[in-house]
């Protein structure tokens, strides 16, 4: 059995990999071969991890390279387009002067089309514009790039997350870090009791922003009475599902809120490394988390003996060579660890056997930046009273109350939901758990653009697929409630939800309420209106699962390629028999995709053609 020392030795490779790409536009064999001999590693085995990521090229760049991304906003907001006319010029200009690529989301779903120009941001709002921008770029100008630091500072500007957001402003604008930062780290230092910090994530009912929503209460108490040589804590910052941008403003505006809780969580479990895993698309992000890091260690809150503690905890940046498939949990814990990044079996889980074989904790972005203001911001009176008898028995820790309380309708907390399409003021807005899709599009992301009806709505990004404005008959479930004894009831959970067809603008915006009634509910909600071609943005996602697959299981690589055929058959097909046989072939490999595939990305794959099918294909035939 390897040492762990040596079992590490993947990461040192993967970081040296992104170095020399980030060089040199590329990676030489004499970098594989220095590589290799460096760290004693077969060169196949190098070349292997270099053929599955998306980022690392071998050979020479061109003058230009762009990437345009190709999904739903961006789709919307004319990126086809500006696609096919960068493609004329490249005609015209030759391939080793510009390459044209399309790229998958790119996280600028509010600021549509976006695309990457010698992989530095670039917004468009025409598609001269782009044209202009490129021909700068092979001139040798520097366009204007985009920035998001504006729309992060508008998105914390009023965001309850940040617990220090009153504190010393003017230095947090200029990126100091002030020193009244971390003062959920010292309170743990002077008081190490870490029953009493998962106690307080128990009570606050905070779940994972991700999207799978598992306790972090449970993943915490799981790895911190896991056995092992080492323990470790990873953030998922790998935001690449279409239609999510809000870590992107939350690790740009307020990057010390994700450190501090990443380092609550090693004092708790007894890790003492921590790594943030980053999309590479993130370049402002990743400068900013490295900054914040360096004054995190300055004023004593990481690193090596914690403000006087004896206790140890240091926190690393590690870039993303790209694919969205590093999204999932144990492909990303595969990535990290210099391999390709294809999806492990569970179990076991990441908690007992996660990085270099060892106890993790992995939550999201979100998920690790809510723990400060859940440990430090004061319940109100009224909650405390409700709570006095739980608070006496030890059920309940207070520091967890504030958060519970601050959803609506009886769901719990908060969060940031990433909404975008044809809005008027799309963008990631901290909401209440509990309120519903239309006062998000409405009251927080100013209606309908150009004031054209709703059609549909991706309430997960491309994962749960398109629901229509109107629910038919049949499409939501009704649970009924349960009384004190626990005893089903006649009454309903949710009765505005009744009727025959259901506004869907009616739908809590709340993880378990979805859940319940049938729908999944993600961070990126994507909203279409009537001039939305439905088929058009089906046939689009369907080929984003098919080349995001990393091929390791069958079901997934051969399923979601079929899907693709299926969907673009529609294009041609119009007799009845022939939909209706395209329906019923797309329903039952959809089951078994479903059911079959090791990781979530074959299990949503086929939604996009599913739900098409379901709710919009009959009334375009």
């Amino acid at each position: 059995m390897k040492s762990l020392v040596d079992r590490q030795v993947g990461t040192r490779i993967a970081k040296m990999l992104q170095e020399a790409q980030h060089k040199h536009g590329r990676i030489h064999d004499a970098d594989i071969h220095r590589i290799a001999d460096q760290f004693g590693e077969p060169v196949r085995v190098i070349q292997d991890v270099i053929g599955f990521f998306p980022h690392f090229r071998r050979t020479a760049p061109p003058l230009c390279h762009v990437s345009v991304c190709r999904d739903m906003s961006c789709r919307l907001r004319g990126s086809v387009e500006i696609a096919n006319k960068l493609r004329e010029l490249q005609k015209d200009v030759g391939d080793a002067t510009l390459e044209i690529t399309e790229a998958s989301c790119l996280g600028r779903c509010d600021r549509a089309p976006a695309m990457l120009i010698n992989d530095l941001l670039y917004v468009a709002h025409a598609p001269m514009e782009c044209i202009d921008a490129v021909r700068a770029t092979m001139d040798g100008c520097s366009p204007k790039l985009d920035s998001d630091m504006d729309t992060a500072t508008a998105s914390l500007a009023r965001a309850e997350i940040d617990c220090y957001r009153t504190i010393n402003t003017a230095k947090t604008i200029r990126g100091e870090a002030p020193s009244t930062y971390y003062a959920a780290v010292r309170a743990y230092v002077r008081d190490p009791n870490p029953d009493k910090v998962i106690q307080a994530l128990k009570t606050a009912g905070l779940m994972g922003m991700g999207g799978a929503g598992a306790p972090a209460s449970d993943k915490w108490n799981e790895a911190r009475n896991a056995i092992g040589e080492a323990k470790y804590v990873v953030c998922n910052a790998d935001e690449s599902e279409p239609g999510t941008f809000k870590d992107r403003d939350l690790m740009l505006a307020a990057p010390h809120l994700i450190i501090e809780g990443m380092i609550i969580a090693g004092l708790v479990s007894g890790a003492k490394q921590g790594f943030i895993y980053i999309r590479h698309e993130y370049f402002e992000q990743i400068a900013r988390l490295e900054s914040a890091i360096q004054d995190a260690v300055r004023l004593g809150a990481c690193g090596h003996d914690i403000f006087k503690s004896g206790r140890d905890f240091r926190v690393e940046v590690f870039v993303s060579p790209g694919g969205y498939v590093c999204g999932e949990q144990t492909a990303l814990i595969e990535a990290l660890e210099g391999k390709r990044s294809e999806p492990r079996n569970r179990p076991p889980e990441l908690q007992t056997n996660g990085l270099y074989d060892q106890p993790t904790i992995l939550n999201n972005v979100e998920t690790f930046a809510w723990v400060p203001s859940i440990l430090l911001q004061r319940p109100s009176p009224e909650a405390l009273e409700k709570e006095q008898a739980s608070i006496a028995s030890g059920t309940v820790e207070p520091a967890g109350l504030w958060y519970k309380y601050s959803g609506r309708n009886r769901s719990r907390g908060k969060r940031f939901f990433s909404i975008s399409g044809d809005l008027n003021r799309p963008g990631s807005y901290e909401v209440p758990c509990g309120i519903t899709l239309g006062e998000l599009i409405d009251e927080y992301a100013g209606g309908m653009r150009e004031g054209v009806p709703l059609q549909a709505v991706a309430l997960s990004g491309p994962s749960g697929g398109f629901l229509p404005a109107w629910l038919p008959k049949g499409a939501i479930r009704f649970p009924k409630k349960t009384d004190r004894e626990g005893k089903e009831t006649d009454e309903l959970k949710f009765p505005k939800l009744v009727g025959d067809p259901t506004d869907i603008k009616l739908l809590p915006l709340d993880l378990n309420a979805s859940r319940e009634i049938g729908f999944m509910l993600g961070a990126g909600i994507v909203v279409y209106n009537e001039n939305a071609d439905m088929l058009d943005q089906a046939i689009a996602c369907s080929r984003f699962y098919q080349r995001e697959s990393c091929g390791k299981c069958v079901p997934c690589r051969l399923g979601s390629r079929k899907m693709v055929d299926m969907a673009e058959s529609l294009l041609t097909k119009t007799a009845n028999d022939e939909l209706d046989h395209v329906k019923k072939v797309a329903m039952e490999l959809a089951s078994i995709m479903e059911k079959t595939s090791i990781c979530g990305l074959g299990q949503v794959a086929s939604n996009p053609l599913r739900s098409y099918l379901r709710f919009f294909h009959s009334a375009n035939r």
